[in-house]
């Protein structure tokens, strides 16, 4: 063998080595130049003669011995197409990822360089993942289909409780006993307490499946708050408290009206819910004009219970409710504030908590007045 033959062989496999995946370098004339040893234990090639000027001829033949019958993977060896990568299934089960890149100088073929990678383990997880990912949608479709059938199998003869507790009141009913009074708020309190947890489990199980359709439109956010804290005054009114709201005319906004209804809503019920007789409940409202862009800026603050502030990011998450609001025994799922969310995202807003338990919550909402991207 010339004597830079056996230099360039030596200095190839000296390369090879500092190659972390298997490597085979090939010359023009189809024989080998160097192989590592990586190479030669990941393709079993221990017994096989692989030093320089071997055909590599003989080692696809000892590689096709450990392919399944009629494989087609070794077929391009000894032509002068050059694939980038190809996977190969070996009897044991193991699989293999080659690529191969051809070697040109001066636009002359002087041979091709092989890389081989065992991605078993990889290909293995990924069968894994991907098991887990269809057993868990047929899990959450099948917990939205129960709760959905649930939920409105229960709305019926929730409806008709209530509608018996107004035919009992006063004046429909005729006078009743302080004690049958007491009976019967009892009833009714409850039942539209239920009522409530089933609606928050249709929310739930109508968000596991696909979202409604979302329109956008032009909404005047102060009108809009106007609006629903004009409809939340007589309830407040009658649980003792105080209802202030500050809202500031300003451009429209592009939202889904509908949604960003409920979700505004829903932050008005809360902090009513969670306000005692005697506690402020202030809504405000008030466009920005800042370089990142303009919005608006939505505040609902109140002086009820509070959310202790290790509380403040797990709230947002479903069915997670802060742990005095289970000790007050308020009515609710937990579900709400995770609607709002929902929402706010929706139109590339966002939402913060501010305060701690005792000291009220402060919910801040901000929502720019353009076109939220395309989801």
């Amino acid at each position: 063998m010339p004597q830079t033959l056996r230099l360039t062989s030596q200095v190839a496999e000296a390369l090879l080595d500092a190659v972390p995946e298997g490597a085979l370098l090939v010359g023009a004339d189809q024989r080998v130049v160097a192989v590592n040893q990586q190479l030669v234990e990941m393709a079993r090639l221990q017994h096989v003669d692989t030093s320089p000027g071997t055909p590599v001829g003989t080692l696809a033949e000892a590689v096709a011995e450990q392919l399944p019958s009629g494989s087609t993977a070794l077929r391009q060896l000894n032509r002068r197409q050059f694939p980038r990568t190809a996977e190969v299934r070996f009897l044991d089960g193991r699989v293999i990822r080659t690529s191969r890149r051809p070697i040109d100088v001066d636009g002359e073929r002087l041979g091709v360089l092989w890389l081989a990678e065992d991605i078993t383990e990889q290909r293995r997880r990924e069968h894994d993942l991907r098991r887990h990912v269809r057993t868990l949608g047929d899990l959450a479709r099948e917990r939205a289909e129960f709760t959905a059938r649930a939920s409105h199998e229960l709305r019926t003869p929730l409806a008709t409780i209530l509608s018996f507790c107004d035919l009992l009141a006063p004046p429909a009913g005729g006078p009743l006993s302080a004690t049958q009074g007491t009976y019967l708020d009892t009833i009714r309190r409850n039942a539209q307490r239920m009522q409530e947890m089933v609606d928050g489990l249709l929310h739930a199980a109508a968000s596991t499946g696909s979202r409604p359709e979302t329109t956008y439109a032009r909404v005047d956010m102060a009108r809009l708050l106007g609006r629903l804290t004009h409809e939340l005054l007589p309830r407040a009114e009658a649980a003792g408290i105080f209802l202030v709201h500050a809202h500031e005319p300003g451009p429209p906004a592009y939202a889904d009206r509908n949604q960003l209804e409920n979700a505004l809503a829903a932050l008005l019920d809360n902090a009513v819910k969670f306000t005692p007789p005697g506690g402020t409940v202030t809504v405000s409202a008030h466009p920005y004009d800042e370089p990142d862009g303009t919005g608006w800026e939505i505040s609902v603050a109140d002086t009820g219970i509070g959310i202790p502030k290790e509380f403040h990011d797990e709230v947002f998450t479903e069915f997670v409710r802060a742990p005095n609001a289970r000790r007050g025994a308020y009515p609710g799922t937990g579900l709400g504030l995770s609607a709002v969310r929902d929402t706010v995202r929706l139109h590339d807003g966002h939402i913060a908590l501010h305060g701690g338990e005792d000291g009220g919550t402060s919910v801040v909402v901000r929502l720019p007045t353009g076109r939220p991207a395309p989801a």
